[in-house]
């Protein structure tokens, strides 16, 4: 498969509008540019990682984890889902690389009965970085209602938006309404995550760090847009707005205390 590409000039010029758009004064013109989604959910079973790369907006390169969603919370998803009569129209499983959960067929086996009894128009999307000899060979037992999306990068330095650049810490940011979200909440979807639902699985990640605990324990009222997670979580995202794309890792002051409180969670010196 070729390499994912994480930055296009498309999305650049996308990335330009939406930071113009979120500006407070565009704002009460116009409303909120995006509302989240009720179509699509991204699940990140895990937060194990084979890989390093740089900018990771999961944090598992700077701040690497075992943990692993619980089979008993996609349970719990498939049957609210039901419950509520969820038609969705796609459901990504996601990581960290989601091949490395250890229970990784007993949720696709979830999710395939889901879909083969409940609704049959979804697709179940497993994205993967496809690195290493145990990732391909989980890979070849996939049942095939499993589509796989390739994340393969070519090495672990690669373009990529400055994710740990938190907006909050950014002088250019100042009139930004953090409320209006970004494209991910509707192009990705709703995020289920260890740490609960979130408006999308980035700001899961977020709140692994920072430890809010804003997460909902079960899935979202159809009326519930989540505005609150937009205004906590979107000033920590480098995915927020517009930001030249990097290589090198860059770390705002927001960020760098929030992994230092957790390496050093007591608060004492080095």
């Amino acid at each position: 498969m070729k390499p994912h590409k994480n930055i296009t000039a498309k999305r650049l010029a996308l990335d330009l509008y939406q930071f113009f758009r979120a500006q407070s004064f565009m704002v009460r013109l116009l409303g909120r540019q995006f509302h989240r989604s009720r179509k699509s959910i991204e699940i990140d079973i895990t937060y194990k990682c084979n890989l390093k790369c740089v900018n990771c907006n999961r944090s598992c390169t700077q701040w690497p984890s075992s943990a692993e969603l619980p089979v008993e919370k996609v349970e719990a998803f498939v049957r609210q889902s039901i419950e509520k009569n969820m038609k969705w129209e796609r459901i990504r499983i996601l990581g960290g690389e989601p091949t490395l959960h250890s229970r990784l067929f007993d949720i696709l086996e979830l999710l395939t009965d889901y879909r083969a009894y409940h609704n049959p128009e979804v697709r179940l999307v497993l994205c993967t970085n496809l690195y290493g000899n145990k990732v391909k060979t989980i890979l070849n037992r996939l049942p095939p209602e499993i589509t796989i999306k390739s994340t393969v990068k070519t090495s672990a330095v690669n373009l990529f938006r400055p994710f740990n650049v938190a907006p909050v810490d950014t002088a250019y940011n100042r009139f930004s309404d953090y409320a209006c979200g970004c494209r991910i909440i509707e192009d990705c979807g709703l995020g289920l995550t260890p740490s609960g639902y979130y408006v999308c699985a980035v700001a899961g990640g977020i709140d692994r760090i920072f430890g809010f605990g804003a997460g909902r324990n079960t899935l979202p009222a159809d009326d519930d847009e989540m505005i609150d997670q937009m205004k906590r979580f979107c000033r920590l995202c480098g995915h927020f707005g517009f930001a030249l794309p990097v290589k090198s890792e860059r770390i705002s002051p927001a960020w760098q205390r929030a992994y230092q409180k957790r390496r050093n969670p007591d608060g004492l010196a080095f």
